[in-house]
């Protein structure tokens, strides 16, 4: 089986957010060293190998990328093992790289070369939360990412029916409005991270640079559908639940 050690030493190192100094120092031997690695210039010593194993948390096999290949379904049986096993406050962080990932893999398979890709760069950036545009389709299926944001179809046909196009049309009107669009990506990026967080006509003019005058004209007669007010405080606002993706998918056709 083709040696991968050089590839699955610098995904480890990655995933645990380590420089390769970091590593160097850990295995008591010299940067340059794990850069050879990493450049599939040299591989380690197998006196080594069970301590990067052990540094990884993972088994030799592993870091030969020789480890038996699961079925479909193991593999998410795994998934959902290592999301239910973390604690709740890491599983949007790791259900986030996951879909990462799957986006970057797609791409170097179809595409058919990784270094075109830059897969190692690019789970740098995911460490980072970076990232470019990138989109790809085939007929079984297509994936964009932009930033923090990752899309998936599978390419099944869907019939739409005549109420469900009206009601299509309806949003992208809406937002098709700057100032709609303005108003309601302030709320988004003020309310996005607590879904208690209700925000005020001031708070969305200064996030937005629209006028108080704008925004609440605005409110009443562009976005009433797609914003809750608080019940018990009257002039504090949020996005629906239901139309919080709206922002983060329009992003994704942004350039």
């Amino acid at each position: 089986m083709e040696n991968k050690i050089n590839e699955q030493i610098t995904f480890f190192r990655k995933q645990m957010n380590l420089t390769q100094d970091e590593l160097a120092n850990r295995l008591g031997v010299t940067n340059q060293a794990v850069s050879k690695w990493e450049n599939d210039i040299c591989c380690p010593d197998i006196q080594l190998l069970p301590k990067i194993a052990e540094i990884f948390d993972v088994s030799i096999d592993s870091l030969f990328g020789n480890k038996k290949a699961l079925k479909k379904d193991d593999s998410l049986l795994q998934i959902k093992e290592s999301y239910e096993a973390l604690p709740k406050e890491e599983r949007a962080d790791f259900i986030f790289k996951v879909a990462a990932l799957l986006h970057i893999l797609i791409l170097a398979d179809y595409v058919g070369a990784p270094h075109q890709i830059g897969f190692n760069e690019a789970m740098e950036h995911i460490a980072k939360d970076e990232w470019g545009y990138s989109s790809y389709y085939e007929p079984k299926i297509t994936t964009t990412m932009r930033k923090s944001s990752v899309f998936f179809a599978d390419n099944k046909c869907k019939f739409y029916s005549n109420t469900d196009i009206n009601k299509v049309c309806g949003i992208i009107k809406v937002f098709s409005v700057p100032d709609n669009l303005k108003t309601a990506a302030a709320i988004y990026q003020l309310t996005v991270h607590d879904e208690d967080v209700y925000v005020s006509i001031k708070e969305i003019s200064d996030k937005s640079g629209i006028s108080e005058e704008k925004i609440t004209e605005r409110i009443s007669n562009g976005l009433l559908d797609f914003i809750n007010e608080k019940e018990d405080e009257k002039g504090l606002y949020r996005l629906n639940g239901m139309y919080m993706d709206i922002i983060p998918i329009l992003t994704l056709f942004a350039f």
